[in-house]
């Protein structure tokens, strides 16, 4: 399995949670009053009865794939365990879609070829609008360039009796794998959401994922006992985590995992993350106020990922129960879809909507916020490795010069992971949303995306209102993406 090392002088902090992780694996009745009763969303903790089924249905469907391409279309907890194993496999015909940038459909659209493809459909609710939507937009190919039985290279994960089981079924794709119930997105790894990729990366026919319970225990009681411990230091409940460039999409998940659990109620945990430019498969836990001072190492093993994400969902849980946080919905993320709906709905330029807002300089934006400790940074842009990498200068510009942590993600991704944290979590946060003007008014020429070009528009603006409602000081930036550091004017800014 994949190892766990304290700093020599933490080693004895395990010893108080055992029990409480104990409490947890027997589904006791330990929670925060909630709405939605616990018990509904705790099938993740019989982690090798779920596996044991997904691996079956699972393993009957991957005999019907004839395809050079396997493209899994969801977002957030749906797909982002699929996202985390294609990149410890590194597999090439698998390929993921998780946004509605036209610009994302077009890269993956220049990679494929539509009659040589399997798309999979992933989505817990089954009424996921981006998934939807993006769903539609391949089926609509598939009839433009008249393909034979198309309906046959679609396949659906959902749960039983929502919106796609219903349009699967009713469309006749080649299978339809439903999931528990009881179990949340986020903490559905152990499900088909997880187990299709995972058998389709590994190219193994795995018949059973064996896994020691005691040795499970044992380490979610040394990262919780850990988690505990470093949160209760510092005010602001931040967690530092320093993890190497070949797991960025599991430090992904774990954002995740962590915003979307215990963000709500004016309380959170607030993940900082940055990436190691090594490919030595670790999370490093640091010190807040010294990030150089590492204090839990996690080595990962490849073949443990499940394991491993197992781990972390029992160890996060028990960090909501100690701040009394329920750790199973996500109250907050209704205001951004309303907002984005009613935008949809109405006959107004959505575009024009966003400029209409004023703009403001950077270097007067930070004077303004210089009190908030946290930045959230929400970018409605095509990604590419050269942003990323101009982004992640950015953030140390900030972090060096104004002591300011920040938290980046793509929308409409991000909506589905740290947006819950954005708007439930602590409010001493600012959020800026940056967007590429060109850019946006480079896809109107193409007819054929209009209706991704008008969810993508919709969801910038539907969010940014949806935090200003919350009081949180919300700004809109332009850069230009084409400059080979389009950040450059904000850094400047910085150092005024």
């Amino acid at each position: 399995m994949s190892d766990y090392s304290l700093n020599s002088s933490l080693k004895k902090i395990d010893n108080d949670v055992r029990e409480e992780i104990l409490q947890i694996l027997n589904k006791e009745d330990i929670w925060i009053k909630n709405s939605l009763p616990a018990i509904e969303r705790l099938g993740w903790i019989e982690f090798n009865n779920v596996i044991e089924s997904s691996l079956n249905d699972c393993s009957s469907v991957l005999k019907e794939i004839k395809s050079d391409f396997i493209i899994f279309i969801g977002m957030g907890g749906s797909i982002q365990t699929g996202k985390v194993i294609k990149e410890l496999n590194n597999s090439k015909k698998i390929l993921f879609i998780d946004s509605t940038h036209p610009l994302e459909i077009k890269k993956i659209s220049k990679k494929i070829i539509l009659e040589k493809c399997t798309f999979i459909i992933m989505s817990k609710s089954g009424s996921t609008l981006e998934t939807e939507k993006v769903m539609n937009f391949y089926i609509n190919q598939m009839k433009i360039n008249n393909i034979r039985n198309f309906e046959k290279k679609f396949i659906a994960i959902t749960d039983k009796g929502t919106k796609l089981e219903k349009f699967a079924l009713k469309s006749n794709f080649l299978k339809v794998i439903t999931t528990p119930e009881n179990i949340g997105g986020r903490f559905s790894s152990s499900t088909a959401f997880g187990v299709m990729p995972f058998l389709l990366a590994s190219e193994k026919n795995i018949e059973k994922y064996e896994f020691d319970m005691d040795e499970i225990i044992k380490k979610s009681s040394i990262l919780s006992a850990f988690l505990i411990h470093e949160i209760e230091k510092n005010s602001f409940n931040k967690i530092c985590f320093k993890i190497s460039n070949n797991l960025s999409q599991l430090g992904v998940w774990l954002e995740q995992l962590i915003s979307e659990s215990s963000g709500k109620g004016n309380k959170g945990v607030t993940p900082i993350i940055s990436n190691l430019k090594d490919k030595n498969s670790e999370i490093k836990i640091c010190n807040i106020r010294n990030e150089d001072e590492i204090l839990l190492n996690i080595r990962i093993n490849n073949e443990d990922i499940l394991k491993d994400m197992f781990i972390w969902q029992i160890a996060i849980s028990f960090i909501c129960k100690r701040i009394k946080v329920f750790p199973f919905d996500e109250p907050d993320v209704q205001s951004a879809k309303l907002n984005t709906m009613n935008l949809l709905k109405s006959k107004k330029d959505i575009y024009l909507e966003a400029i209409q807002i004023k703009n403001q300089s950077f270097s007067e934006i930070i004077k303004n916020n210089l009190n908030n400790e946290i930045l959230y940074i929400n970018l409605y842009l095509s990604e590419t490795e050269n942003l990323n990498r101009e982004l992640q200068k950015f953030k140390l510009k900030i972090k060096e010069n104004k002591n300011i942590s920040s938290i980046s993600g793509y929308g409409p991704r991000y909506l589905h992971s740290v947006g819950q944290l954005q708007k439930g979590g602590p409010k001493n946060i600012w959020s800026i949303f940056i967007y590429d003007k060109e850019e946006l008014e480079s896809i109107n020429e193409d007819k054929e995306y209009d209706e991704l070009k008008k969810i993508f528009k919709a969801q910038l603006i539907g969010d940014f209102f949806a935090l200003k409602d919350k009081g949180i000081n919300t700004y809109l930036l332009n850069i230009d993406t084409k400059l080979s550091n389009p950040f450059d004017n904000f850094i400047k800014q910085i150092k005024e």
